[in-house]
């Protein structure tokens, strides 16, 4: 059999190979050939933007302004027309409706975090403002878990769950909002979580800015953006091989020297390179890492092994000629026990049905149960869960049969789980002790403060910190080599906390060495 072989010419411009095909790696890729590599995008999936049907439907936050700069401004596809406009967002249990969330940047804005809770103090429907009102000695933790490294390490070491216990959080706002809103966006029960993880996500998300929170779902299939994202990348000189899976990076003499990988078709592939990122997210990096031998020989990269990842089930039924399902809002939020979600009316999102006519259902922490069960099977969970919203409607069409399933998913590795003591098993864009041109991108990329320079401020399981970490992966490839080129996409941190916060975090910070105060944790 043939070896399809990819040189590196050392008259030419130098090589790069990104492995993966989602945010982070089309970020680096972008800078990268911007900055006038030779760059080839290997991804094991078939289309760029990896699976064909993606699991969980992916909102865009308001503070996505990284996305928000590539759509305007890089690929000719605004977000306007890739997202609806921003909507409320309700939340259930298994009581029923518990809360609805309002687009907060509709509201006056008042300093945070006085926004999220004044403007729900009428929107809850059974949760009492004392049990809300037991949250507030999580101030603290918010204010001090990342003032430095070694707090936020102290942070880590615990679950979110014992720091609730300790700051005597009401079981009852636990239980209603917090547990689903971390199980949702960071797919892990927060017993499991760790609370420097959790605090991250609460503070990009819920809390930093009144309008944090809003969020926008897409009009258009990921395919979309990715499709012409692909098609700029390689008008500008990028190559892409899909279905093709990378085993092995290669190294000589402390330097990347290229990849190895298999095409589906089981030919043998070698691509040389000068620079090798590592975009592919924390079920393929530790058997990259173990094959290549880097965890032998590179100590950023020696505990990736450690890594867990959270399960994922999603389904899309079509309820054809049978009862329209009416759920009140096109997105909402669910928990059930260890398992919650998010279901969408995706005819009203995508417009490519009536609303009510496309429904979709994911399960974050999926049950063995829901990861074997048949597509039929998952679709009658997926009606149970509709029930919440819309019981008469959703138990019509499970008992008369009316309906189909257009697509079904589950994958038992499709996120990263931020367990207790995982922050430093997690690796950087440059891991320490790595070969010259190995870098790392993608949201499994350290989160503490001292790593900043990489996340600018984007945290958690997100498309914007995947990004933001694949264009700064680039970048600083290409500052390591010294290749020019112009208009780099230069990523933008988060918005500066308000003066308020910061001043009560620099009180905080000289209470602590003044020997004034003490962890929460």
């Amino acid at each position: 059999m043939g070896r399809a072989f990819v040189a590196s010419s050392s008259a030419g411009p130098r090589a790069a190979s990104v492995v993966g095909g989602g945010w982070a790696a089309l970020g680096a890729a972008h800078n990268l050939t911007k900055a006038g590599f030779r760059v080839t995008v290997i991804d094991a999936a078939p289309e760029t933007g990896g699976l064909a049907v993606e699991v969980g439907i992916k909102g865009f936050w308001s503070h996505y302004k990284n996305i928000e700069s590539l759509l305007d401004d890089e690929i000719g596809l605004p977000v306007r027309d890739a997202y609806n406009a921003f909507s409320e967002t309700a939340f259930y249990s298994a009581r029923g409706l518990e809360v609805v969330a309002p687009v907060f940047r509709d509201r006056p804005r008042l300093p945070a975090p006085l926004g999220p809770l004044v403007y729900t103090l009428d929107r809850f429907t059974g949760l009492p403002l004392g049990d809300r009102l037991t949250a507030f000695p999580l101030t603290q933790s918010l204010l001090e878990f990342d003032l430095d490294e070694e707090t936020y390490r102290a942070y880590d070491l615990v679950s979110f769950a014992t720091l609730c216990k300790t700051a005597k959080v009401s079981k009852k706002l636990y239980d209603t909002f917090l547990a689903p809103v971390l199980l949702a966006l960071l797919f892990v029960p927060p017993e499991e979580l760790s609370a420097a993880a959790a605090l991250s996500v609460l503070k990009n998300y819920v809390l930093s800015h009144q309008p944090d929170f809003d969020v926008a779902w897409p009009k258009l299939p990921p395919s979309a953006v990715f499709k012409r994202w692909q098609a700029r990348l390689e008008g500008l000189g990028c190559s892409f091989q899909s279905s093709t899976r990378v085993e092995r990076v290669t190294v000589s003499g402390g330097v990347i020297t290229g990849v190895d990988a298999v095409a589906a078709s089981g030919e043998p592939r070698r691509v040389d390179s000068d620079v090798v990122v590592l975009a592919t997210g924390a079920a393929a990096l530790p058997k990259i890492v173990q094959a290549s031998g880097l965890h032998l020989s590179c100590e950023g990269l020696a505990r990736v092994g450690e890594l867990t990842c959270a399960p994922v089930s999603a389904v899309r039924i079509d309820t054809g000629g049978g009862p329209r399902i009416d759920l009140g809002h096109s997105a909402n939020v669910f928990a059930s026990g260890p398992v919650a979600g998010t279901f969408f009316d995706v005819g009203a999102l995508i417009g490519d049905a009536a609303a009510g006519r496309v429904l979709e259902v994911d399960w974050y922490n999926a049950t063995e149960d829901l990861l074997e069960s048949t597509d039929d099977e998952l679709a009658r969970q997926a009606l149970g869960i509709l029930a919440m919203a819309s019981s008469s409607s959703a138990s019509s069409a499970l008992e008369e049969g009316r309906w189909s399933v257009r697509a079904a998913a589950r994958v038992r590795k499709a996120a990263l789980r931020w367990i207790p003591g995982s922050h430093l098993a997690t690796p950087q864009i440059r891991p320490e002790g790595a070969p010259r041109g190995l870098y790392v991108a993608g949201d499994l990329v350290r989160n503490g403060p001292g790593d900043f320079p990489s996340h600018l401020g984007a945290r958690g399981l997100s498309q914007e910190k995947s990004l933001v970490t694949g264009l700064v992966a680039g970048t600083e490839a290409a500052k390591e080599f010294g290749a020019g080129g112009k208009g780099l996409l230069i990523p933008r941190a988060v918005e500066p906390e308000e003066p308020h916060v910061l001043a009560a975090k620099e009180a905080m910070r000289l209470a602590r060495s003044a020997g004034l105060s003490q962890l929460l944790v």
